[in-house]
């Protein structure tokens, strides 16, 4: 079965997103990798004779690794999920992406914001650049998310939305393990704007069998109006599509996610057009 992969650099975030994985694969029976990232000058002083030292500092981080994933699968209920560990050299995106590429995983969870300096692998833009270069799907987990049943989701769309078998079947895993429904969001800036019913129709036919209903907002601030609704209703995550010019860009390209993220309490998983 395809893996989860779990990138970590030890920070109380990342703590998260490992919790919030392992809850997931714990309902799907999926396995999870945990990847650390090493920066090619971390832990040597760049001349010749540290450089032979790298291997046994990339061994350090394995073993740090190892304790530290102890910590969270000592539940009995996330006992069984197995967990293998990764210690790659590189820089954050390119490393994660590739990583998830050679393993099949099915998705990536991680978290918004980490430690600052060369260990802050999980930096707001960092979540930001591995949705725009990986198409695999992304969850997000900021630092006060906790994984919870029952809750509905919420998905934020411009109704430009063409998802992939993989991208569905993912949504509609988390709706299941999760037991809920979907909430389908569209932000209308313009105040006098009325919902066109042709594209609810259209988004209603490639939504398939995913329970949903749909709620039209009116706000020009539209990180906001989701804030907002999310809050309100008691949502259990967010959902966003990532494509060119889309909600998900304008959230994420011009940094609007960090601010989402740090106003929100849970999880938003990014899926990719077909």
């Amino acid at each position: 079965m395809k893996p989860i992969l779990v990138p970590t650099d030890f920070s109380r975030c990342a703590n998260n997103a490992m919790m919030y994985a392992l809850e997931v694969a714990s309902r799907t029976g999926q396995p999870i990798t945990v990847l650390y990232v090493v920066y090619p000058n971390e832990g040597i002083d760049n001349n010749m004779y540290d450089a032979f030292f790298v291997d046994n500092y990339v061994q350090q981080r394995l073993e740090g690794m190892e304790k530290w994933v102890k910590k969270f699968t000592r539940s009995p209920h996330v006992q069984h999920v197995p967990v293998k560990l990764e210690c790659r050299i590189g820089f954050p995106v390119s490393t994660i992406t590739q990583t998830a590429s050679d393993l099949g995983a099915s998705m990536i969870i991680m978290g918004t914001t980490g430690a600052s300096g060369l260990r802050g692998v999980l930096l707001g833009s960092i979540a930001g650049g591995v949705i725009s270069a990986s198409k695999l799907p992304v969850i997000v987990v900021p630092q006060k998310a906790v994984f919870r049943n029952n809750a509905r989701f919420a998905l934020a769309t411009d109704f430009r939305f063409s998802p992939g078998k993989e991208s569905l079947k993912i949504l509609r895993d988390m709706l299941n393990i999760q037991h809920t429904g979907l909430n389908v969001v569209h932000v209308m800036t313009d105040p006098n704007q009325k919902p066109d019913l042709r594209h609810q129709h259209a988004l209603t036919e490639k939504l398939d069998t995913i329970p949903h209903d749909f709620h039209y907002l009116h706000d020009k601030n539209i990180v906001r109006a989701i804030h907002n609704f999310l809050e309100s209703t008691n949502c259990n995550g967010l959902v966003a599509v990532a494509h060119d010019h889309s909600l998900l860009h304008t959230l994420f390209a011009k940094s609007i996610s960090r601010s989402l993220a740090h106003h929100t309490s849970v999880p938003i998983l990014v899926l990719h057009d077909h």
